[in-house]
């Protein structure tokens, strides 16, 4: 277990891999650990590290659970560790937290992938959120071996952080933000997700041509566990785009779709 004090509270973190670096944001359900199959894919061409947000997994509960707490953590952390135009891969609430964080830091992010980004509060389940989180895994994964690494720290979570960030939402507009998002950006959908719903094809075909969005059909909340062959070798591309390469290259491909059926 990897930790660094932050104005004397701990937060977990670990690392893996050798290369550019590579940041992986967790959301409402699980921690980091349920990242360790991506990173480990990555991890021959970047440094991959993943950060327990605040309230979440081996982090402190200490209450800092605003999206701008969040947001500092952020910041100290890749301070702390001497990081430096990192790559960020943000899940939900943690695709909020990159965002905004790269808003305020422009200079410190290369580029964002975000998983189940809830672009407006309407397409957000906060009736499941906000209910009894123990047993949400079950619901969203079912029960099964890839769902150990979420099902092992739903218990430590701090059902007060999911509360806090989620009702901030309600007064954010983040598709205002994001359209005046410049760095170049992937939105990864679960066709099947019940917690953030797919935006429409209206908001999608709204977006700047720097940021392009790909449904998983086969997925739920979870694409990079329902689907991650696929979201691997998708990661994989996106981290390889250039400065001046479009993301609304990335696509799907067939022989990926095939070769994990």
């Amino acid at each position: 277990m990897s930790a660094i004090f932050i104005d004397g509270q701990l937060a977990h973190y670990e690392v893996i891999g050798r290369g550019k670096p590579v940041l992986f944001l967790h959301g409402w359900v699980g921690s980091w650990r349920y990242w360790v199959p991506t990173m480990q894919t990555i991890s021959s061409t970047n440094r991959a590290y993943a950060l327990d947000l605040w309230g979440f997994g081996d982090s402190a509960k200490n209450n800092r659970y605003s999206i701008n707490d969040q947001i500092a953590l952020v910041r100290d952390f890749i301070e702390k560790i001497g990081l430096s135009r990192v790559a960020i891969v943000g899940h939900n609430l943690g695709a909020i937290v990159a965002y905004e964080f790269a808003r305020r830091n422009p200079e410190l992010v290369e580029k964002i992938l975000s998983i189940s980004l809830p672009l407006s509060f309407e397409l957000l389940n906060t009736r499941l959120l906000l209910g009894d989180h123990i047993g949400l895994v079950d619901k969203l994964l079912g029960k099964g071996i890839e769902t150990e690494a979420v099902r092992s720290d739903e218990s430590k979570n701090d059902p007060i952080a999911i509360q806090t960030t989620v009702s901030e939402l309600e007064t954010t507009n983040h598709l205002e933000m994001i359209a005046s998002f410049e760095k170049t950006s992937l939105f990864v959908f679960g066709q099947n997700d019940s917690v953030v719903r797919v935006p429409s094809l209206e908001i999608i075909q709204s977006l700047r041509s720097n940021i392009h969005s790909i449904i998983f059909e086969e997925s739920g909340h979870f694409p990079m566990l329902d689907e991650s062959s696929k979201f691997s070798r998708l990661l994989s591309e996106f981290l390889e785009l250039g400065e001046d390469d479009s993301p609304r290259n990335l696509q799907i491909k067939e022989k990926w779709q095939r070769r994990v059926r």
